[in-house]
């Protein structure tokens, strides 16, 4: 399998552990993963996962592909979910692209999994912005990971100042809104929950 050829394509990938998922992905050589990450394989990155070779079943363009949702088969896959799973730092990774249509995949999946936040959510920043570390309970990584209502707000609000795609615009602050609203219903603010 030359997984080089899908350097910057829109490909779906099936795991050896079964799983399937669509984005847009970066090759990496062998020599390149061993320096970075210390395995002796190439690999592709579906932001913000990591696939060595021995876990690739399969990999499929979806470069000719043009449906509904794009190069994709839904609006959204278990790429976003798994982010949503692991928190904050996932999300942002997502956000952080210059891709408009996977950060639309993040919002829409943030969308529509917004009580699932919501109910992880925690006031405040990432403690690591701070210098601070994560208690080890939040550091296992079979756990979810935390969502911080603070940073769920920068990331959102950084969306709605710069990014130039109306619809990113648009998706963005109705997020910000909807945790406005729901944080102040519910007796908190966003990013720093109030004193009961």
């Amino acid at each position: 399998m030359n997984l080089s050829k899908f350097d910057d394509k829109c490909v779906r990938s099936i795991t050896s552990w079964g799983e399937v998922f669509e984005g847009v992905a970066s090759y990496d050589s062998r020599e390149y993963a061993f320096h970075e990450y210390g395995h002796d394989q190439e690999a592709l990155r579906l932001t913000p996962i990591i696939f060595y070779k021995d876990q690739i079943v399969s990999v499929t363009s979806l470069e000719d592909v043009n449906g509904p949702f794009g190069h994709y088969s839904e609006k959204y896959g278990l790429l976003e979910m798994k982010c949503l799973e692991w928190g904050t730092d996932m999300i942002e990774e997502v956000l952080d692209l210059e891709d408009d249509s996977q950060i639309l995949r993040m919002l829409a999946c943030m969308k529509d999994h917004f009580q699932t936040l919501a109910d992880r959510a925690v006031p405040g920043i990432a403690p690591w912005r701070s210098g601070k570390s994560m208690p080890e309970s939040e550091e296992d990584e079979n756990e979810q990971g935390p969502v911080y209502l603070g940073e769920l707000e920068r990331m959102l609000n950084s969306l709605v100042k710069y990014n130039e795609n109306e619809e990113v615009v648009r998706e963005a602050n109705k997020l910000l809104e909807r945790f406005s609203t729901y944080f102040s219903e519910t007796g908190a603010i966003l990013g720093e929950r109030k004193n009961p």
